[in-house]
């Protein structure tokens, strides 16, 4: 019943001075203290004469509901007496007035103290009357927040869960705390609360220094980002941020694409690994989760010993190089590195196969798998053909040699020869092997010349012609006419 009784005579006193101040009350006000003196069982005042006065803020009635349900106090716990010629004066300044009734040492339970609550300045977060919010807050969740950190209520395209769910309070002290920026937990610490997952990476082999240091807002963004897993910036460029000179070493002329696109995460594991490197994988592992289909064994061909064993690095950069296909050097120096016979003979050889020259081995050979042996791209002569386009129209067109139709390779070697050109053997040795010399039509046909002395490609085209017999397309009218003698002393043999 005391209870009761201190309501009557609160709710008496907030009409009374309203009244005394000329303060308007309206309606809605008179009804909400009615009801308040009603489930108070306190008489309620005949105050329908002020319905007509304008106005009396809502958050009055609310805070005489909040005195009257959950204080043991009166208004003048705080306020100067009704009679006072500055009734609403309150009876200290700022928050030495709120720590007679809150626990002062419990609320600076740190050193780092919120500004507004260091200030005094308890109003800023919360009204002293009543509030719709809990623990009457001002405004509800982050929009108390956000009104003085309002960079932080920029909208994101990652958001972080703690932030947009939680609320910040699941982060940070409203008061004082113990760690920096009002975090309720130390560093990586805090963030382990959700994300044990992550916890367990610590269990690594190597582990990324900003990780052990449980330095997890050197990466992220604790509030949200507009970035993949709350990243504070492009991969790349968070990780250039400390591998100062990767960046120059890694985007050169031919350039790994997840380093292109920026994305180191796609071959390290940004937290730890038991793999050197951070890498997620080791050797052809992490090459096959981007390049699997190269990776499938043929049943049948030839595979180049480097990709059978997965040494992908053996060739190739990870990263970037100034050499197509991303090797670490030339192929003339890198595939000599393992065909070392190449390199030794190549410089006594009299012609050479220009690719071979030229640093250009994949011209002919894949460095990775054929269906052919010593991995040929394709079969001879349409393998030389792409390349010799132009002897390719002409046998279109003419009468081809017999061995030029079955492989180039008959009279060619592909590397180098001590023969030019590229021939496997002298001239007339090559020749011999299907004309037979001593035949009586030969030597009536080159008038029993020793064929010793003989350039058989003066004469003829070794690839195809329209004369019959292959000679070239333009020939001395006498040798049109075989009729050496004109010119040519002849002694037969």
């Amino acid at each position: 019943m005391g209870h009761s009784i201190k309501a009557t005579v609160c709710i008496d006193q907030v009409i009374n001075i309203y009244i005394a101040e000329s303060i308007t009350i309206g309606k809605k006000e008179i009804f909400i203290i009615k009801i308040i003196s009603h489930a108070l069982q306190a008489p309620a005042e005949d105050l329908d004469h002020l319905a007509d006065h304008r106005m009396l803020a809502r958050e009055l009635a609310l805070g005489v509901l909040a005195l009257l349900l959950f204080a043991e106090v009166g208004c003048g716990d705080c306020h100067s007496p009704s009679a006072s010629p500055k009734p609403f004066e309150t009876t200290e300044k700022g928050s030495a007035l709120c720590f007679q009734c809150h626990d002062e040492p419990a609320l600076k339970e740190g050193k780092v103290e919120h500004e507004p609550f260091r200030e005094g300045e308890c109003l800023s977060c919360h009204d002293p009357h009543a509030s719709e919010n809990a623990t009457l807050l001002a405004r509800e969740g982050n929009g108390l927040c956000i009104e003085c950190h309002g960079e932080k209520g920029t909208r994101l395209a990652a958001p972080h869960p703690a932030v947009t769910e939680e609320g910040c309070l699941s982060c940070h002290r409203p008061h004082a705390a113990k760690f920096g920026k009002l975090l309720v937990a130390k560093d990586g610490e805090l963030c382990f609360n959700c994300h044990e997952e992550t916890r367990e990476a610590k269990k690594a082999r190597i582990l990324h220094e900003p990780f052990t240091g449980n330095q997890c807002d050197s990466c992220h963004d604790p509030h949200g980002s507009n970035y993949k897993s709350l990243m504070k910036d492009r991969p790349d460029n968070l990780c250039y941020s400390c591998h100062t000179d990767s960046e120059v070493q890694f985007l050169r002329t031919y350039t790994h694409q997840p380093v292109l696109n920026g994305v180191c995460n796609v071959c390290h594991n940004p937290h730890g690994s038991n793999e050197n490197k951070l890498l997620k994988a080791s050797g052809v592992s992490l090459c096959s989760s981007c390049h699997e289909e190269m990776l499938k064994e043929e049943v049948m061909g030839s595979i180049h010993d480097p990709f059978k064993e997965g040494e992908c690095l053996t060739c190739h950069d990870a990263h970037g190089s100034g050499t197509a296909g991303m090797i670490v050097e030339k192929q003339n120096k890198l595939c000599f590195e393992c065909h070392s016979e190449l390199g030794q003979e190549i410089g006594a050889a009299q012609s050479g196969h220009q690719p071979v020259f030229s640093g250009e081995c994949t011209k002919c050979h894949s460095p990775h798998r054929a269906k052919l042996s010593t991995l040929l791209l394709a079969q001879s002569p349409d393998l030389c053909e792409v390349c010799h386009k132009d002897l390719k129209e002409k046998m279109q067109k003419e009468q081809v040699h017999p061995p030029v139709r079955r492989d180039c390779l008959n009279c060619h070697a592909s590397h180098f020869s001590g023969q030019p050109p590229l021939l496997t053997m002298s001239v007339q040795d090559l020749c011999g092997e299907c004309h037979e010399f001593q035949n009586t039509s030969f030597e009536k046909a080159h008038l029993s010349i020793d064929p010793a002395v003989m350039n058989c490609l003066a004469c003829h085209d070794p690839h195809s012609s329209k004369d019959p017999k292959f000679f070239k397309a333009n020939y001395h009218p006498p040798f049109a006419g075989r009729s050496c003698e004109e010119c040519h002393i002849v002694e037969k043999r």
